[in-house]
């Protein structure tokens, strides 16, 4: 939808668009040893799946992982893999970098485990290899050379939606946990809600999930109305939703004590979907900090762009 052509666009997302069939999609970004530096130049390795063209068509080779979804229902390939690859190995990465999409059925697209992962247990994510995969020509999305800022764009609007992943998951916790606080004494005479320390950690968690929730409502519809702003605020909302949910989720754990570590409570298992939510789609340290940070050094940078966006 960011790059693609007309053509492209429908021919690419038309099963997408059925009322039947289970089609699936990847976005092959993420490389075995990290992709947080892409662009990095030598002798750096940045992005290094590579893509050549042999007469009218692209032949692929490399490796990816943690892509959601990407080797599909039968582990020969989802239906559609929009790959990060190398296309100019000698240009500089602002021009070296490309995005082509491979449409299934595609050999050489080789499964080679199913990550065990800590939360997001009904996730997909596996690591897999691409051995001479072959896609026409004109399945480049975008210009040539012009991936990484296509990525970049990609990412944007993901960033976004895990600030509203991070409210959900704090949400679900908060339930449970004023839900405990209401009906449960713990041996005393009162339920523990009672209590001014449990009364004041719920208090503090729901003021942070409205003002999560908020920062993410503002930059999901940023992106939705192409603003000026949606950059830095999709970045803030990544940053501040995912973190936030761990400490939040970890604060109402204290509110019910030893009982939020058994599974029959649901605070665990909240837990172990928010971990995620700091280290991937852009890890907060690795990437999304920086991009804050190089929005900060720039001399057009205006402070109160974000705050004024409508």
């Amino acid at each position: 939808m960011l790059g693609g052509t007309p053509e492209q666009c429908g021919r690419m997302l038309a099963p997408f668009l059925k009322k039947s069939g289970t089609p699936l999609a990847g976005f092959c970004s993420s490389e075995p040893g990290g992709s947080a530096n892409a662009a990095s130049p030598p002798p750096g390795e940045g992005v290094r799946t590579f893509a050549k063209l042999h007469g009218d068509r692209w032949v692929i080779n490399g490796r990816k992982k943690w892509v959601s979804s990407a080797t599909g229902w039968d582990r020969k390939g989802a239906d559609i893999l929009c790959v990060v690859c190398r296309t100019a190995p000698d240009a500089p990465p602002e021009k070296a970098i490309s995005i082509i999409a491979v449409e299934r059925p595609a050999s050489g697209i080789v499964f080679e485990r199913a990550i065990e992962s800590v939360g997001h247990r009904a996730h997909l994510t596996p690591q897999f290899g691409l051995e001479n995969v072959s896609a026409p020509r004109h399945n480049l999305l975008g210009e040539e050379g012009g991936g990484l800022a296509l990525t970049a764009a990609s990412f944007t609007g993901t960033a976004a939606l895990v600030g509203i992943f991070g409210v959900a998951l704090m949400r679900a916790a908060f339930d449970f946990a004023l839900h405990f606080a209401r009906t449960e004494r713990r041996g005393g005479v009162h339920p523990i809600i009672e209590h001014q320390a449990v009364g004041y950690a719920l208090a503090d968690a729901k003021m942070t999930i409205e003002a999560a929730r908020y920062l993410s409502w503002r930059a999901c519809h940023a992106v939705d109305t192409q603003s000026p702003a949606a950059d830095e605020l999709a970045i803030q909302a990544k940053i501040y939703g995912s973190e936030t949910a761990v400490r939040v989720i970890i604060d109402l754990m204290r509110v019910v004590g030893i009982d939020s570590y058994d599974h029959e409570a649901p605070l665990g298992r909240l837990l172990q979907d928010a971990l995620a939510l700091p280290i991937f789609d852009g890890g907060n340290i690795g990437v999304r900090r920086r991009q804050l940070h190089s929005m900060l050094k720039r001399p057009d940078y205006e402070p109160l762009l974000a705050s004024g966006a409508a």
